[in-house]
């Protein structure tokens, strides 16, 4: 991973391994987005070791080293899908409900998953 301005690696590395296996073309976008966006972005997520992954019973995109959570809400979270789609995020996941601190954009660059998802895509959950 290349230095930057906006994101610490342990921002991006595995809470549970502290492993940084995230993407530098994702790494590039994410900047881009945050630069656009003009202000801090939270991580929640980065990269997440395949045994972390199993942990949450997530999917793999975040094991991928291509996918990224951002704590964002209401009209940040309208903005920041928008900068993301221009950006050539191809997955969105909209999490919008309950308590604002709790709220969160998913954005990946994934191309098509094991031919099961199109890309592109949003989801909520």
């Amino acid at each position: 991973m290349f230095n930057n301005d906006y994101f610490l690696n342990r921002e991006m590395a595995c809470h549970c391994c502290e492993k940084n296996h995230f993407k530098d073309e994702t790494l590039r976008r994410l900047i881009r987005a945050r630069e656009r966006y003009g202000k801090p972005m939270i991580i929640n997520s980065g990269y997440r070791c395949p045994a972390h992954n199993a942990r949450l019973n997530a999917t793999m995109t975040h094991a991928s080293g291509q996918a990224v959570d951002v704590s964002v809400a209401v009209s940040g979270a309208h903005k920041l899908i928008k900068i993301s789609l221009g950006e050539g995020f191809t997955g969105i996941g909209v999490k919008q409900k309950g308590l604002i601190k709790e709220r969160s954009i998913h954005l990946d660059d994934l191309g098509s998953i094991s031919g099961k998802h199109s890309r592109p895509t949003v989801w909520s959950y």
